[in-house]
């Protein structure tokens, strides 16, 4: 007996056998078993999905001598000869080759006469879309209204070339490419029924070489048989399908992620000693870094198929996933570009190159865990700031400081305990500001707490008066426990009368005087915060006698370093004059201290994403440009419970825009056009365009 192929000697007889394609064998079965039959039926889907095979089942269950079912018996004559391809009342046409309007019309003759042998009398025409207009237009009435003993079975692989006529007289099902997966998993089966030994990896390489046709696996199968004498090996395979060996491919994602030209041209090389089809090249480099892109997200996900999970594991755990994502674009892009380069091994190497050009720089994972100086800068600070001068004091602004809190502050949140010279009496209760202010519905959302966290009360203090001050007595500080406010703060809240606490059925909607003075509250704040900067960071001027100089630019002097704090950062910031991508990062930085010339901020986390440790190395070089001196920043991302230069500039333009609407409420016009004609003015409408 003659050799018989894999593709036709494994070919499904029965639904139950069929590899896939579930969506359309469950209506299938559903209509037999329920005696629910159409007269036409489409399938459509690319070669070797099952087609042919689903039509031919289905001739045998209407046409089995048991009777209509979805399992045929497969055993009586009708099955035998419907499996061998010789039943007579299965007329099987290729519409390929009989394309012309007399051959449909031929075919349409014997449409009226009932069938030989079976109950139904089935047509079974393959790559119907081939047919000429006139052949559809022949086909039209009878498939659309056939006789009874008459069942109309078309296949295609290309559906849009049918007229939409002839769509809306069949059931049409779209039949699915084979997954990898699948086909593999039925390569399986039938080489442990052949007794044919196989490596599982070659397995893979078939199931992609095939693309989703379990006919073109099944006959590369075949292939793989017979080049490799009886047995299936994975280099054999490689070999048979002109694929590339992973370990180059390997090999080159390794000198990508070291950033290493000499062993990325080597590794190019080898690969070309292999006479390469360099779009392939590029084409699995894209397929590894899909999968590493995979392990990155989900670890579970890996596969051992090809047998490199290890590599796998350590190329997802050592490389970024920005440079993945970007190196797997670059890759994708250079094979529709390959065409154009000049030899397809120069356009391969600069498709490599530019992912060594274009890699970010800097990119790396966004520390989360608390800096080695953060602790000792925010609970453990140097004396210069554990003990506060006076012109320290007086440069604190009050806008940035954190909201009171009856919660336990964070370690950066604490400020230094009262120093031991303080008396124990000069430490009294301040009542927080929290609950001196009723809760309001239009404040400034830079702040967490909607009630003005600083008193205005507080004057601005010169430089002059704190230095006599400092000769007099020592600075008192006062602690307030659970409390990251400072001493002066902490004094302007003291100073502030409390205001009895609203009952819970006015809190939602204070009265219009208690908004009036959060509004005067909120312009005193940003006004004194706006001047801060003027008075805080400029280095104290020696006394100078009176005597005509001549007019020079005098050179600005640097800033001072131990005038930074968190509260005078956010009004310091404008000053720096931050540019660029580095403003998006740093207006969002919170100032949590200083130990020497390290200083430590936290990133509030909605805008980690901008963030890499570039931007580390430029602040520093912008501060220690401003400050002239050597400055190290260390960034932590994070929740900020103080103030940042962003928060300011909301909280800036809020008291402008309440001030707009002021300014309009008591404006004469507008007054007059409210108590003549009963206008309204909308507040949400008032836009601060100073």
């Amino acid at each position: 007996m003659s050799y018989q192929v894999l593709a036709r000697k494994w070919r499904p007889r029965l639904f139950r056998e069929m590899v896939g394609q579930e969506h359309v064998l469950q209506a299938l079965i559903n209509a037999l078993d329920n005696n629910r039959l159409h007269h036409a039926y489409l399938f459509a889907g690319t070669r070797g999905v099952g087609k042919t095979t689903i039509a031919r089942i289905l001739a045998k269950c209407l046409n089995c001598e048991t009777g209509v079912s979805s399992e045929p018996c497969g055993q009586c004559s009708v099955c035998t000869e419907i499996a061998d391809g010789r039943f007579v009342d299965l007329i099987e046409v290729d519409a390929a080759s009989r394309t012309k309007v007399e051959d449909t019309r031929e075919l349409l003759e014997n449409v009226q006469y009932a069938p030989t042998r079976g109950r139904y009398k089935v047509y079974l025409i393959d790559e119907v879309h081939m047919l000429s207009n006139s052949s559809f237009n022949a086909l039209l009435k009878t498939l659309e209204e056939p006789p009874p003993h008459v069942k109309f079975l078309l296949a295609t692989t290309d559906p849009q070339k049918l007229p939409v006529t002839v769509l809306s007289r069949c059931l049409q099902f779209n039949l699915k490419n084979m997954t990898p997966e699948r086909v593999v998993d039925h390569l399986r089966f039938v080489l442990e029924k052949e007794l044919v030994p196989f490596e599982e990896a070659a397995l893979w390489h078939l199931g992609r070489a095939a693309d989703g046709s379990m006919r073109d696996a099944m006959s590369l199968t075949d292939q793989a048989i017979a080049f490799g004498g009886g047995k299936i090996s994975e280099g054999e395979v490689r070999a048979m399908l002109g694929t590339l060996d992973s370990t180059l491919v390997w090999k080159l994602i390794q000198a990508l992620a070291e950033e290493n030209p000499a062993a990325l041209f080597a590794a190019v090389d080898e690969l070309s000693q292999q006479a390469p089809d360099y779009s392939a090249a590029l084409a699995e480099l894209a397929a590894i870094l899909h999968r590493v892109a995979i392990a990155q997200v989900l670890p579970e996900a890996i596969d051992n198929a090809l047998g490199d999970a290890e590599l796998l594991q350590r190329h997802a755990a050592s490389m970024a996933g920005e440079n993945v994502q970007l190196f797997y674009q670059m890759a994708l892009l250079a094979r529709r570009d390959l065409p154009l380069a000049p030899d397809p091994r120069g356009g391969f190497e600069m498709a490599l190159l530019r992912m060594l050009a274009f890699k970010p720089q800097g990119v790396a994972n966004i520390p989360t865990a608390r800096l080695s100086g953060a602790g000792q800068a925010g609970g453990e600070q140097d004396s210069s700031q554990a003990s506060p001068t006076p012109e320290t004091q007086a440069t604190q602004s009050p806008v940035a400081q954190a909201p009171v809190s009856e919660q336990p502050q964070s370690p950066r949140q604490q400020v230094p305990a009262t120093p031991a010279s303080v008396e124990p009496a000069q430490a009294e209760p301040v009542p927080t500001q929290a609950s001196a202010q009723p809760p309001v519905d239009d404040a400034p959302p830079w702040s967490e707490d909607p009630t003005p966290q600083v008193s205005t009360q507080a004057p601005v203090q010169t430089q002059e008066s704190h230095e006599k001050k400092s000769v007099a007595e020592p600075a008192p500080q006062h602690a307030v426990a659970g409390s990251s406010v400072p001493a002066p703060q902490q004094e302007a809240a003291a100073a502030q009368p409390a205001t009895p606490a609203e009952p819970a059925a006015q809190a939602s909607a204070p009265a219009a005087d208690d908004r009036a003075a959060l509004r005067e509250q909120l312009r005193q704040q940003v006004a004194q915060v706006e001047a801060t900067p003027s008075q805080a960071f400029q280095p104290a001027a020696p006394a100078v006698p009176a005597q005509p100089v001549e007019k020079e630019t005098p050179a600005v002097p640097a800033a001072r370093l131990d005038a930074l704090s968190p509260g005078s950062w956010p009004a310091m910031y404008p000053q720096v004059g931050v540019t660029g991508i580095l403003h998006s990062i740093a207006s969002h930085l919170e100032f949590l201290g200083r130990q020497d010339n390290i200083l430590s901020f936290t990133l509030d986390q909605s805008f980690s994403s901008l963030y890499d440790e570039g931007h580390q190395r430029r602040l520093g070089d912008v501060l220690g440009d401003f400050f002239g001196q050597p400055v190290t920043v260390q960034i932590q991302v994070g929740e900020v419970h103080g103030g940042t230069p962003a928060r300011l500039i909301a909280a800036t333009k809020e008291a402008r825009q309440l001030s707009a609407r002021d300014a309009l409420n008591s404006d004469p016009v507008v007054q007059e056009l409210q108590s003549e004609l009963g206008a309204q003015l909308v507040p949400e409408s008032v836009e601060y365009l100073g």
